[in-house]
């Protein structure tokens, strides 16, 4: 696009967007006791919920059990594990999609817990997204149309998770647990160091991803950090940091102009191969396969 004329930049605009979501498809399953999804992480967000019985999940070491009429978002690049418990089966419906703008999966990060909560007056909206797909299952196919319908639903799917989480943040922000309000601090300076170190990576900047430099910014220990950030999010500050790392540079992997190299360095790695193993353990895809796989998309 051509840079704006001066009196196009003096009038009321709508903003230009260039952002991209993508989504992977649904499925609903009906499965038997003791069925279990082998361990996989996906390198786009999963969301989920139980139509019939009970799922045990295993996220980040901890086990979560979820019920008829309940939400699970999984992050982008999180390790977990599913099992019917129920005695009397389980049936689930669940779909991947991604988005490659840092500041909506930031939020969706920090806010969205693996276990949306139904006390958030936004719960519902996500849930009558998820049963319109499903009405859609039956369908044999889908027509230009319908296939549209499938993006718009994305589209409010998305809507209704940052409603949740902008809830979920003034609820925080006018909390007077400190339990809470510490876990917010800790995330937002992880946040803020890492957003400082992308944009300067120099060595000396460095030690502005250390867990130890972040809590000694806080005047707390390192073990009083990692207890109250996993109470609160499920996660250490370790993993939330790796998931601003994995989620900025997918983003960054879309600018061809950017060297792998580049990007390693730029979101804190000295070492391109231990950049490459994570970003493969992250999502099944090596740097170079992930940008090839986006390029023959567009």
């Amino acid at each position: 696009m051509n840079e704006k004329p001066e009196w196009l930049k003096k009038i009321a605009n709508l903003p230009e967007i260039n952002m991209n979501m993508k989504f992977f498809g649904g499925h609903q399953q009906k499965v038997s006791f003791g069925w279990t999804a082998k361990r996989e992480t996906h390198f786009a967000f999963e969301i989920m919920i139980i139509l019939e019985g009970i799922q045990r999940t295993e996220f980040e070491g901890r086990f979560y059990d979820f019920y008829e009429d309940e939400i699970i978002l999984i992050p982008p690049g999180a390790s977990h594990e599913n099992s019917c418990i129920s005695k009397e089966g389980m049936r689930y419906f669940c779909v991947h999609f991604d988005i490659d703008d840092p500041g909506i999966q930031q939020n969706l990060l920090m806010y969205c817990p693996i276990k949306l909560s139904k006390d958030n007056e936004f719960f519902q909206e996500i849930k009558k997204v998820l049963y319109t797909y499903i009405e859609l299952l039956g369908q044999e196919s889908f027509s230009l149309r319908e296939k549209l319908l499938v993006e718009k639903l994305l589209i409010e799917l998305v809507l209704s998770l940052l409603d949740y989480a902008t809830f979920e943040q003034e609820k925080l922000a006018s909390s007077d647990n400190s339990t809470m309000v510490l876990a917010k601090s800790i995330a937002d300076t992880i946040q803020q160091n890492f957003r400082a170190f992308t944009e300067y990576p120099l060595e000396e900047n460095r030690q502005l991803l250390s867990m130890n430099y972040i809590a000694d910014s806080l005047n707390i220990s390192e073990s009083t950090m990692l207890k109250v950030f996993r109470k609160i999010y499920s996660v250490s500050p370790k993993k939330y940091l790796d998931q601003l790392r994995y989620n900025e540079s997918k983003f960054l992997l879309h600018q061809p102009k950017l060297s792998v190299n580049e990007i390693a360095e730029i979101i804190g790695y000295q070492n391109l191969s231990h950049f490459s193993r994570q970003f493969k353990k992250w999502s099944n895809l090596s740097p170079k396969e992930y940008r090839k796989a986006n390029n023959q998309k567009k």
